[in-house]
């Protein structure tokens, strides 16, 4: 690494008492370790708790219409209070004078409750609008669900108009067709064996030979194979072949591929789905850093149909993002595809991928994610299911396998470039593996070489241009996907199109930030409540930001994902405290950016984003696990 700045340890003083990130694992579901005799409460991961979560709410409940400065429709029957002066004087104190709401929609949506009042408060204490910019009505975000679609979905309307269920439920017909003439197929197969191995059955009557085709199983692969996570029951509620037939206008297929969406994927950058922290501020990080491609975060195709705000909330997309995918996860074929027809008609997106290497177990043990490696006539199904839905192209992440020992992928690449698949990523790295040990990028080039038409990007370690370059050489992929990488330095992006090292400096760190930060009050609200979650995913993200290290003062640069970084002092007091591992830290720099926090204010990290090689841990776990730092 280097040794001009190197240290001993990362603390002298009691903050070494303090623990620390863990790993990336433990955010996605790894079981805690129980102690011998006592029973405790079964709890996995990170992902529990508030973590600073925490509903800032008012002791006076201000009406929304007061809040704006409007007129209250329910009048004296509201709930809320429409003591505005009363409020105004509980109201924590504003953090500045400058509110991003303002500048951008030429008025604050959250008017007095706003935590930066004073920049849209005149003389009289009445709200100030810049009608200049209002006028235009600008619209920077679009997509999530409206009240209509939300209300039919709770009622499950969708299920009962057949104008909009059409489509699915037809499918479903021939899904159902299918698994009928495969079981045929599989029994008559299972027949012919058992008669080979035995002639005198030939004679046998059919219902005889019934007990041996359920005790066999066919020599040939089919596409059913695996299905142990198939629930036939649950996935052909109410379906039957004589309604779908007097729907049906004419036969059930992909739609016309004349009118489908065409994107040109080979040869760009795409910034891989992030659970929390890939949120939409990140990616318009990303975006001015140069990434083509970007993508939601996962979003579960039963919470959509249950039409939850928080999961259509993932759907939201910024205008910058010029090619732009919603990643959807579930185990039915049913589900994903209905799931898959409703987004069609309400969004505006340019591809949907299928979730296919989620390792969380939560997912996992549903059927769902990386499961559905190991059941892949149920994938195929839904995949078929996808495209036969919509009318934009559709496409998988994967990862090579269920286990190290035993890579599938090989078996999926030919059959999704087959079906027409838009665009393939594969992660180097099996379900088991999750993110230790490197990618294989080598067998991530043997799959390159099963594809025809299909583009298929590579995803794992990259974190610098020479990674870049090095991993497209090996493999011959048509992108690369980053994750990690661009987590720890979004300027990655830049990295690779400049064919540069970046030596980014503390202060256009601390400036991305600010913008980060805007963002999200943009995004979230400029009230305490939008605010707070602004900070929080703020710290979320800084769980992989401090994990950075300047390449100014790296000897041989440049750094690669696994290798853990030892202490250091940064060149100046600023560089230094981003270098902290500390979530206190962490804090403190988004009150440099924020404002103070509040009194009762807490964050845990969900992403404990420390994922180095374990042999590398075990060396400097009790040496270098923390730094001395001077600004504070």
């Amino acid at each position: 690494f280097f040794y001009r700045f190197r240290k001993e340890r990362w603390f002298e003083d009691e903050r070494a008492e303090q623990e620390a990130a863990v790993n990336d694992d433990a955010a996605e579901g790894e079981p805690k370790e129980r102690s011998k005799g006592k029973k405790q409460k079964n709890v996995r991961g990170a992902n529990k708790g508030q973590r600073g979560k925490k509903r800032i709410e008012d002791s006076i409940k201000l009406c929304k219409a007061t809040s704006r400065g409007e007129e209250c429709e329910f009048s004296e029957n509201c709930k809320f209070s429409h003591d505005l002066d009363a409020y105004l004087k509980i109201k924590p104190a504003d953090l500045g004078d400058n509110c991003v709401q303002f500048n951008v929609f030429g008025k604050c949506h959250y008017g007095y409750k706003c935590r930066y009042l004073k920049a849209h408060l005149d003389k009289n204490n009445k709200l100030v609008v810049n009608e200049k910019i209002a006028a235009k009505n600008p619209v920077y975000t679009v997509n999530g669900i409206t009240s209509g679609t939300q209300t039919n979905l709770l009622r499950q309307k969708v299920k009962k108009r057949k104008r909009k269920k059409k489509q699915t439920k037809a499918y479903m017909v021939q899904v159902q067709k299918e698994i009928a003439d495969e079981q045929a197929n599989n029994l008559s197969n299972a027949v012919k064996r058992k008669a080979l191995e035995d002639p005198a059955l030939l004679a046998a009557p059919t219902t005889q030979s019934e007990p041996y085709a359920k005790k066999s199983k066919p020599e040939v692969e089919s596409d059913s194979e695996n299905e142990e996570f198939f629930d036939a029951a649950s996935e052909f509620t109410n379906v039957t072949s004589e309604s779908a037939q007097q729907e049906a206008e004419k036969p059930i297929g992909p739609i016309d591929t004349g009118y489908k969406k065409i994107i040109d994927f080979r040869n760009k950058t795409y910034l891989a789905p992030l659970t929390t922290v890939g949120n939409l501020p990140f990616r318009r990080v990303c975006k001015e850093y140069g990434v083509d491609i970007t993508c939601g975060e996962m979003a579960l195709a039963a919470n959509l149909l249950k039409g939850q705000q928080s999961e259509w909330a993932l759907t939201k997309r910024h205008k910058s993002e010029d090619i732009f995918g919603i990643q959807i996860c579930g185990s039915k074929v049913e589900q994903v595809t209905k799931a898959c027809e409703v987004l069609n008609r309400e969004v505006d997106v340019d591809f949907i991928d299928l979730n296919m290497g989620c390792p969380i177990d939560l997912v996992f043990k549903q059927g769902a994610g990386s499961a559905l490696l190991d059941a892949r006539g149920r994938m195929f199904k839904i995949l078929k299911g996808m495209q036969s839905v919509t009318d934009i192209p559709i496409t998988a992440k994967f990862r090579t396998g269920i286990k190290d020992s035993q890579p599938l992928a090989d078996r999926i690449v030919p059959k999704l470039d087959e079906m027409g698949i838009a665009l393939s990523t594969i992660h180097g790295r099996s379900r088991t593996q999750r993110y230790t040990k490197l990618a294989d990028w080598n067998y991530v080039g043997k799959m390159k070489n099963l594809t025809h038409r299909m583009p298929l990007f590579g995803n794992g370690d990259i974190m610098s241009f020479e990674d870049y370059n090095r991993d497209i050489e090996v493999s011959g992929v048509d992108g690369v996907m980053i994750g990690r990488g661009a987590l720890i330095k979004p300027w990655i992006f830049d990295e690779i199109k400049n064919q540069r090292h970046w030596d980014i400096s503390a202060n256009e760190r601390l400036d991305m930030m600010k913008r980060f930060c805007d963002y999200g009050l943009e995004h979230w609200g400029t009230d305490s409540q939008g605010l707070n979650t602004t900070r929080r995913f703020l710290c979320e993200w800084q769980s992989f930001l401090y994990r950075y290290i300047p390449v100014g003062i790296l000897e041989h640069p440049p750094q690669h994902m696994n290798q853990r970084p030892p202490p250091y002092q940064g060149r100046n007091d600023l560089e230094t405290l981003m270098a902290s591992p500390l979530a206190s830290d962490w804090v403190k720099i988004s009150e440099l950016l924020l404002g103070p926090v509040p009194d009762d204010f807490v964050f845990l990290p969900k992403h404990k984003a420390n994922s180095f090689d374990k042999i590398e841990v075990q060396k400097l776990f009790y040496y270098y696990y923390y730094y001395y730092y001077t600004i504070y």
